[in-house]
């Protein structure tokens, strides 16, 4: 049946009741404050919209806390005891099977469909669109959607737990230790696949490691060198700042580690001991952290003839104990050292929020000499200016040094398209990228030689017409305005009907098995739903969420790195901080202005084969309907920006 908005007569023509009906009908909740985000409602509007509202037969009000309204099912529901056999879901791996057909004894519809919550609703309305039915779900199906959801962390969630236990008639774990004998014991009770115990968590990382040359290094490449010769020349005059960019793909990290290494060896060799030998490494996410901690003991253990060092964790759980690490962040003086942190630990230390961070911080302040900013585009940040003003007023003032492939900010606004670069410029003063070696087209010639992926573009026209929420100024919109339409956006774009033409879509790319597909979709819901509708079409997928536990993460990227999963789902936490050079595919769901967002999606897929990626990907966007321009591939246009900053008579171009 197909779901038709009630007429409603209103008595306060200027809010659009229709247009917000129809929405919580397609999403099945919207929330009070995303109401009044996109369509702009004081409270009086809001409680006028809520009196119009009531008693309509589609809508109930939303659960208390978030508010709004959420959608009841159609009335006519085919609810036939015998449709529950009818729709089955087939397993390729056995412990899924094993588990969905334990969950399906152990459990009623109601359980399922309540443990699942929005997320039944966005596949029932789905479904309808693929099938022209609109029917309970069977238990089957809610079984293999409650397993896409949570995977083999199933228990981890204890509403799950305890529901599972209370029907089985055993004791659930208060707590869950995935991998552990309380977890493994409840899941042999429960009857489940030991696989559902879950991964025990790694051992903890050590805080800090010494590190010490080993062998050496394969060369960088030319482009690279010249970056690294030109950031050398900037690190030996302390105070400088310069942003160094580089296409997504093409080793930045790597090259800022080389030339760190290069640095403090040559710091240590004339002054072993003093101010200038720490160094800050600052990412926003615990992977960026990772990522970037991995890259320095890597590069470290694969050199010869270089100096020791310290390497420190100090992000998260790591070296949160200041008073344990007391004696050893004591001896920074005494060798060069690098502390890879978030800007949010730092900032902390300097508010003095940390038990023991006073002295610490004061060593830090004599003794730092460079500060990288990782993603330096986010560098305007409050967080950070907080830690570039604290040590802005040393004795020896720090090189700060930014990292990005997207040096621009606020690049929408037409009166003034180069706002937020400038204030990226008035920060980092000056740009470094490898103009002699790769000219005025970097991507261009680094896609020619095989170091970056050539994009091969197309488009899917969703027929889906999304708003920008009202109240914004589409000729001129303000940073916090690109992130209002963002979030407009990406709500009106979790409906049914533009999920069944990307699926259409996504079923064609997977008919070639050596297809290997990033699918980031506008919602996280949308992504789960995408991932369970795809395996219920045969198709090997997964879904991952800022809520998968670490060790979860990494083995669901694992597999897809391996092949055995074809589709990997996900809303936004794929953009940094992961690593899958042989992705032929990116899907583009998550509609967006932001051309920074749109840069990092797209670069999941452009690592090219010299550096063990592909020749060629498939950048598949979504062409939907509304007033904003479209983002495209952005270093013409920044460089432009640079160029005109620094000399307005010289034009940049790119091929």
């Amino acid at each position: 049946m197909n779901i038709q908005p009630a007429a409603v007569i209103s008595s306060a023509p200027k809010l659009p009741i229709a247009d917000i009906q129809k929405l919580i009908i397609d999403r099945g909740r919207l929330t009070k404050d995303d109401i009044r985000l996109m369509w702009d409602l004081s409270e009086d509007d809001y409680a006028i919209l809520k009196g119009e509202l009531e008693g309509n037969r589609l809508l109930a009000p939303g659960p208390r806390g978030s508010g709004g309204f959420i959608a009841h099912f159609a009335q006519r529901q085919k609810q036939a005891r015998g449709a529950d056999a009818d729709a089955t879901i087939e397993f390729r791996n056995p412990h899924e099977a094993a588990a969905a057909a334990r969950l399906t004894e152990l459990l009623s519809h109601k359980d399922l469909e309540d443990l699942l919550e929005d997320l039944v609703y966005t596949i029932r309305r789905a479904r309808q669109k693929l099938t022209g039915e609109d029917r309970r779900g069977s238990k089957s199906e809610l079984a293999a959607a409650l397993l896409t959801k949570h995977g083999i962390d199933l228990f981890a969630d204890k509403v799950v737990r305890a529901l599972v236990a209370k029907r089985a008639k055993v004791q659930a774990p208060s707590r869950w230790h995935a991998g552990k004998g309380t977890a493994l014991a409840f899941v042999e009770r429960a009857r489940f696949p030991i696989e559902y115990g879950g991964i025990p968590a790694a051992d903890t990382p050590v805080d800090f490691e010494y590190l010490e040359g080993r062998a050496d290094l394969r060369p960088l490449q030319d482009f690279q060198q010249e970056v690294q010769w030109k950031l050398q020349r900037v690190l030996d005059r302390p105070g400088q700042r310069a942003i160094v960019t580089l296409p997504t793909g093409a080793g930045k990290t790597r090259v800022a580690v080389d030339t760190i290494r290069d640095w403090l060896t040559k710091r240590f060799r004339t002054k072993a001991t003093g101010e200038g030998n720490v160094v800050l490494w600052l990412a926003h996410t615990d992977e960026l952290c990772e990522q970037a901690y991995a890259c320095f003991r890597d590069v470290w253990q694969g050199s010869s003839d270089v100096c020791p060092m310290l390497l420190f964790r100090f992000w998260g759980q790591y070296t949160r104990d200041l008073e344990k690490h007391h004696e050893t962040l004591q001896t920074l003086d005494q060798r060069p050292a690098v502390l890879i942190s978030t800007p949010h630990r730092l900032a902390n230390l300097i508010d003095d929020k940390v038990a023991e961070g006073a002295p610490i911080l004061a060593a830090l302040k004599r003794l730092t000499g460079l500060i990288i900013v990782d993603e330096a585009h986010r560098a305007a940040a409050p967080s950070y200016m907080k830690i570039m003003e604290a040590f802005a007023w040393t004795a020896q003032v720090p090189v700060v040094i930014g990292l990005t492939a997207t040096p621009f900010r606020q690049e929408y606004a037409p009166n003034d398209p180069s706002a937020g670069t400038k204030e990226l410029r008035n920060l980092f003063q000056t740009i470094i990228e490898p103009a002699d070696t790769l000219g005025e087209g970097p991507r261009t010639e680094l896609q020619s030689r095989g170091f970056l992926a050539k994009p091969i573009f197309s488009i899917i026209k969703s027929n889906t017409r999304l708003k920008a929420p009202e109240g914004v100024d589409l000729d001129n919109p303000s940073e916090d305005d690109i992130d209002k339409i963002d979030y407009a956006l990406k709500i009106r774009a979790d409906q049914p009907d533009r999920r069944m033409v990307i699926l259409e879509e996504l079923r064609r790319i997977c008919k070639d098995p050596t297809a290997s597909i990033i699918y980031f979709g506008p919602t996280v819901q949308d992504a789960e739903c995408m991932a369970f509708l795809l395996r219920h079409c045969a198709i090997e997928s997964a879904f991952i969420s800022g809520e998968t536990r670490d060790v979860t993460r990494r083995k669901v990227i694992g597999d897809f790195k391996a092949g055995k999963l074809q589709v990997l789902c996900n809303c936004e936490v794929l953009t940094t901080g992961f690593d899958a050079p042989r992705v032929t595919h990116v899907v583009l769901a998550r509609p967006t202005v932001s051309q920074v967002l749109y840069e990092q999606m797209v670069g999941r897929g452009l690592r090219g084969e010299k550096f063990g990626g592909t020749a060629t990907c498939h950048i598949v966007d979504l062409e939907d309907s509304y007033r904003a321009d479209r983002p495209q591939l952005g270093y013409k246009k920044f460089r432009e920006v640079w160029a005109v900053l620094s000399n307005p008579r010289r034009r940049a171009h790119d091929r």
